[in-house]
C-alpha cells in the first residue's frame, strides 16, 4: 500500500481538495450536510453519550476543529471550545448551525434509541463518518460495561495514524495528465407547488433478498439497479413535461464512488469522486433495459483508474494555480459558486449516494436494530436518494425541499413494486 505522510503546520489544517467546494457554496438550500444513525436496542442516556463524545475527539484530533475563512483559504484549527450533544428534531441533514453546534463540524444527534452523527461536508464523506460513528457508538457502549468492536479500521486501543488525515488527492495528482471533460446542461424536475429549507423524507424499506432478485433480473448489481430507476423515473417526469419543453435534455444521476478501495488508501476525510452516468432522452425514449445497459457499461467505465487520475487532475490543478492560491477569500467564493454549478449540480438531474451493506459481529448485531442515512438536497436537484443495507433490509431515503410534491419518489416505488420488490414507507411528512 502507498504511504501516505501528512505534515501541516500547528494549529492549522488544510481542507482537503474535495473539501475547498463546501464552504464558499454552503446556503440555506445548499447545506452540504449528511447524516448517519445507528437505532440500538437499549434507551440512550445522553451524559453517558456526551463524554464517550468527548473521547472520540480526543483520540481523533482532526474532527476536534472548526472552520475558519483566512484571507486566502478556508481552514481548519483545532476547537477549544465544549462539545455538544443534541436531541434529534424532525428534519435531518438541514443547513449546519455552527454557532449552535460549538463551531464543530460534526453534531452528536440522539433520540431513545438512536445515535447519529450530521456532519457538514468539508470534514469528511460518508465513509469516513460511517467509521466515527462506529468507535462513537463502541465507546458509549464500553461505557456502560459492553466490551464490542465493530472491527473498523479505527481503534481507541492506539492513537490516531498519519493516514486519518491525509489528503490522498494531493499523492494522487500528477500535472501530466490530460483534463478532464465536463457536461452540458442536464434536466432538472422542477415539481410543482413550494418548497422550503427544511428537509422533507420519504423513507422506503426493503428486503435486499428481494432488491438482489430485482437486479439480478436486469444483470445489475443492487446499486447499478437503484441508479437505473432513478434514471428511469427521472425519464417519466421529463415525459411528463414535455409539452412545455422544446428540447429534452440529458438526464444524469451523479453517484459518489468510494476511492479507498479503487486506489487501496486510507482516509478519514473526504476522498470520493462522482460517476455520471445517464442518457439521451432527445434521441428517443429508453426502455428499462436499455436503461440498464447504459447504467451497466458507464458505471464500469467510470471505475477506470485512468479516467478517475485524469479527474483527479482537473480537481487539483485549481488549488496549485498561483494566480487562485493568492486570489482573496472573498473573490474565490463567487468564482467557487459557479465552478460548484458548471462542475456539479448543472450536470446532473439527481444524487443517489450508497454506503452499501453494513456487516457487523455478531454481538453488535444483537445490540444494533437499524441503521439509517440521510442527505442534503440542492437547489437545483430538490430531491436526492441516499441508501443504506444492514442485515437482510435496504431503506432508501428520499430527501426533498417541495413541500407536497412526491410524484419522483412515487414513481420511484412503483417501479420496485412492478419488480417485485414490497415496500414499506415511513415519511416526517403530515398526511403520509
Amino acid at each position: 500500500m502507498l504511504k501516505i505522510e501528512t505534515r501541516v503546520p500547528e494549529g492549522f489544517i488544510a481542507l482537503d481538495n474535495s473539501a475547498l467546494i463546501y464552504p464558499p457554496t454552503e446556503a440555506a438550500f445548499n447545506a452540504n450536510t449528511f447524516r448517519i444513525s445507528i437505532d440500538l436496542k437499549e434507551a440512550i442516556e445522553p451524559e453517558r453519550l456526551k463524554r464517550a463524545f468527548k473521547d472520540l475527539l480526543k483520540r481523533c484530533p482532526y474532527v476536534n476543529v472548526t472552520m475558519k475563512k483566512g484571507f486566502f483559504w478556508y481552514y481548519l484549527t483545532p476547537n477549544p471550545k465544549d462539545p455538544i450533544i443534541h436531541p434529534e428534531g424532525s428534519y435531518p441533514a438541514g443547513r449546519f448551525l455552527f454557532r449552535e453546534n460549538n463551531g464543530y463540524l460534526i453534531r452528536v444527534l440522539h433520540a431513545s434509541h438512536r445515535i447519529a452523527l450530521e456532519c457538514f461536508h468539508a470534514l469528511s464523506d460518508g465513509i469516513g463518518v460511517l467509521e466515527l460513528l462506529k468507535l462513537l457508538v463502541e465507546r458509549y457502549l464500553a461505557s456502560g460495561g459492553r466490551e464490542v468492536s465493530f472491527q473498523g479500521d479505527l481503534s481507541f486501543d492506539e492513537p490516531a495514524q498519519a493516514w486519518e488525515s491525509s489528503d490522498p488527492f494531493q499523492t494522487l495528482y500528477d500535472p501530466r495528465l490530460s483534463g478532464y471533460p465536463s457536461y452540458p446542461r442536464a434536466y432538472h424536475y422542477k415539481g410543482s407547488g413550494s418548497y422550503d429549507e427544511r428537509v422533507k423524507v420519504i423513507s422506503a424499506r426493503m428486503k435486499s433478498s428481494d432488491l438482489k432478485g430485482a437486479a439480478k433480473l436486469h444483470d445489475l448489481t443492487i446499486g447499478q439497479y437503484l441508479g437505473a430507476v432513478f434514471i428511469h423515473s427521472l425519464q417519466e417526469l421529463q415525459l411528463k413535461e414535455g409539452r412545455k419543453m422544446r428540447r429534452r435534455k440529458p438526464i444524469r444521476i451523479s453517484v459518489p464512488m468510494n476511492l479507498r478501495r479503487l486506489f487501496d488508501l486510507k482516509t478519514m476525510r473526504n476522498f470520493t469522486l462522482f460517476a455520471v452516468v445517464g442518457i439521451e432522452p432527445n434521441r428517443g425514449y429508453y426502455s428499462f433495459e436499455e436503461i440498464a445497459r447504459h447504467v451497466r457499461l458507464q458505471t464500469a467505465l467510470a471505475q477506470d483508474k485512468k479516467a478517475l487520475l485524469s479527474q483527479i487532475r482537473r480537481n487539483v490543478a485549481g488549488e496549485h494555480a498561483l494566480a487562485l492560491r493568492f486570489v482573496p477569500t472573498m473573490l474565490k467564493n463567487p468564482f467557487f459558486k459557479l465552478l460548484s454549478d458548471h462542475l456539479g449540480d448543472q450536470q446532473y438531474s439527481g444524487v443517489i449516494s450508497n454506503l452499501g451493506h453494513v456487516a457487523l459481529p455478531g454481538l453488535l448485531e444483537e445490540l444494533v436494530e437499524r441503521m439509517d442515512f440521510h442527505l442534503s438536497p440542492g437547489l437545483l436537484n430538490k430531491v436526492v436518494l441516499s441508501v443504506i443495507g444492514y442485515k437482510d433490509e435496504v431503506v432508501l431515503n428520499f430527501s426533498s425541499f417541495f413541500t407536497t410534491d412526491t410524484e419522483l419518489e412515487r414513481i420511484y416505488c412503483e417501479r420496485l413494486i412492478h419488480d417485485h420488490v414490497p415496500v414499506h414507507i415511513a415519511s416526517n411528512r403530515g398526511g403520509l
